[in-house]
């Protein structure tokens, strides 16, 4: 299933940058969850958290944050299967771009 994200079109140079910045973090997410890294994956999840909504990927920061509630509440149990959902659904993003249009001009003659 593909997940579309609109984003501002002012940004549209800094999105590759951002996706692979995201998928190295989702990846570090992901391994620091194998090997019970609490503090990294506190870390880790807190950013995506902090940077996703601002770029408009709101999803992707709810989940984030999820992720950091359940890892700062200690349930590691819990946080697994968000972070699978993170990851799933970050494969599946299909950017839009909001293209602002200029204000239309008027003829006054």
């Amino acid at each position: 299933m593909t997940h579309k994200v609109t984003v501002k079109g002012k940004i549209k140079k800094y999105m590759p940058q951002f996706m692979d910045n995201t998928k190295k973090d989702i990846n570090l997410l992901k391994q620091a969850s194998i090997e019970n890294d609490m503090f990294e994956m506190e870390r880790i999840s807190h950013s995506i958290k902090g940077y996703g909504k601002p770029f408009g990927f709101t999803k992707l920061g709810n989940l984030a944050a999820q992720i950091n509630r359940e890892i700062k509440a200690k349930n590691i149990e819990n946080a697994i299967p968000l972070i699978d959902e993170l990851d799933t659904y970050f494969e599946n993003i299909e950017i839009v771009y909001d293209e602002e249009k200029p204000p239309e001009s008027y003829d006054n003659s």
